[in-house]
């Protein structure tokens, strides 16, 4: 196998031509995500007409002049588990492609399985095993090895045969429907605005709290997100989840008293006047104004036996139409399901994915 390594402007440019104008573009990125918010895009993998490009984002300056050739016109992007690739190119261009293949999901509509990686696929679709040996690499670090480089070419070099098949088997069974409009809603939840005043209903622990607490472990978690998108951080590194509820419950008013929490110095030293600042805010939150108590599912009376009910219908669906159980109805989907049925049903509230689409299709809830 061979590729084509562009990391200058002057490789760049003819390549340009033939990204325009394809109509499907198999591309696959790699990055680092370990101490920022943001991933960090360290190489960029594209196959076109038999070939590997492998683009290197940190050698060219006319960036942009390739964003432009990757979102011309209403191209096909074919990933294999997309949704890290999404947020790189979200990131890096503030732009989502309009339509989308995923060959792992195509795969577990296929009954692959849930999961299964791009190595596994590769094996049991294309007969070529494929290793991961380079998993761990930092791939903003330079120079690349051809170790390296070699890996990174494979992560697309079977895209195309795998997305000919595995769209032509989705077509043979009926499922381009179902999978199609997965996809739709894989892109629909990257775009949705994150809430930052319902974070703290993420938190671990946020349930034990009291709603005067909620009201300070609300401000705190604001406050941490907005700070790790600022710094580049991410949110534990600016503040851990148990620190935040053991922040909520004491409710330091001094530098003194938040040093006898369990923050960290460097982290008191670095955020005090803030994290006060939040909680006195909190304090301050009328009672009208605080939050509700948080509800887990279990607290739910007849959750166990509502839970096992629609569990046995999503497995007999799934089996019915050979599916993944996980892909029909996972657990968090059952879930939103629940809280639908116990808290959401005679509100305004929008119906869960169980009870819409291809999903509703199979369970008729």
């Amino acid at each position: 196998m061979s590729y084509s390594y562009i990391d200058s402007d002057i490789l760049l440019q003819p390549l340009l031509a033939e990204i325009s104008s394809t109509p499907i573009l198999l591309l696959d990125t790699e990055f680092i995500r370990v101490s920022t918010y943001f991933p960090k895009l360290g190489l960029l993998q594209i196959h076109i007409n038999s070939v590997d490009y492998l683009i290197d984002p940190l050698a060219i300056s006319s960036t942009q002049l390739l964003w432009d050739a990757i979102f011309s016109d209403n191209k096909l992007f074919v990933f294999h588990s997309c949704k890290e690739d999404l947020d790189v190119l979200q990131v890096c261009t503030k732009k989502l492609p309009g339509r989308i293949f995923d060959t792992q999901v195509a795969a577990a509509f296929l009954g692959y399985g849930a999961s299964l990686g791009y190595a596994g696929l590769v094996e049991q679709v294309c007969s070529v095993p494929v290793a991961k040996d380079q998993t761990l690499t930092d791939w903003l670090a330079r120079p690349l090895t051809d170790a390296q480089k070699f890996y990174a070419a494979k992560d697309v070099s079977y895209l195309e045969s795998l997305y000919e098949h595995l769209s032509q088997d989705l077509d043979r069974t009926g499922k381009t429907a179902w999978f199609n409009e997965e996809m739709v809603s894989l892109l629909d939840a990257k775009q949705q605005t994150i809430i930052s005043d319902d974070l703290f209903r993420e938190i671990s622990g946020a349930w034990q709290l009291y709603p005067s607490e909620l009201a300070v472990l609300r401000e705190l978690a604001k406050w941490r997100y907005q700070t790790a998108i600022s710094e580049d951080r991410p949110q534990n590194f600016v503040l851990r989840e148990e620190v935040l509820i053991e922040l909520s419950r004491k409710r330091p008013q001094t530098p003194r008293e938040l040093g006898q929490t369990e923050i960290a110095p460097q982290q008191k030293n670095r955020y005090a006047t803030a994290i006060l600042e939040c909680i006195q805010k909190g304090m301050s939150c009328p009672a009208e104004s605080q939050p509700e108590r948080l509800k887990r599912m279990i607290d739910f009376p007849h959750y166990k036996h509502d839970f096992k009910q629609i569990k046995q219908r999503v497995d007999t669906a799934a089996k019915a139409n050979h599916l993944p159980a996980e892909l029909l109805g996972s657990r968090k989907l059952i879930n939103q399901y629940l809280l639908w049925l116990y808290e959401g049903k005679n509100t305004d509230a929008e119906k869960p994915k169980l009870m819409s689409g291809w999903r509703n299709s199979l369970l008729a809830l």
